[in-house]
């Protein structure tokens, strides 16, 4: 009996922790899906008066609780912090999004920059 509760108590543990994790992300992409259907409908309006931004944040909040991320949190964001910590994906994410903000503005911007939120993100599944 003793062995089976030695060798059965980490694969239970394991099972607990991954169905965890799928808890986490579940309850994530459901808050990210709500606020994307609120924007639609014109209940989440962070920006007020701005439909089309306020439909464009709820995608991108809900693109990243995909993503495994904060629900609460923008890709531009996540993007940002990950840049901070070097890694190559945030670079490259960042590159792309002043990119695409340039050429919708006309003007040079570093939008990663402009979009940090340092107090957002603790509820990400997948850390950055």
């Amino acid at each position: 009996m003793k062995i089976f509760i030695l060798f059965a108590l980490p694969i239970l543990v394991g099972v607990l922790y991954r169905a965890n994790v799928f808890v986490r992300y579940a309850y994530n992409v459901g808050w990210g899906a709500t606020f994307l259907i609120r924007a639609l409908i014109g209940r989440y309006a962070p920006h007020p008066g701005q439909y089309g931004l306020n439909c464009a944040l709820g995608l991108d909040q809900f693109a990243n609780a995909l993503a495994g991320g904060d629900p609460r949190e923008t890709i531009s964001s996540r993007s940002a912090k990950a840049r901070a910590e070097g890694r190559r994906w945030g670079c490259i994410m960042c590159t792309f999004l002043g990119w695409v903000a340039t050429k919708l503005t006309g003007t040079p911007t570093d939008h990663c920059a402009l979009s940090l939120e340092p107090k957002v993100g603790s509820d990400a599944v997948v850390p950055d």
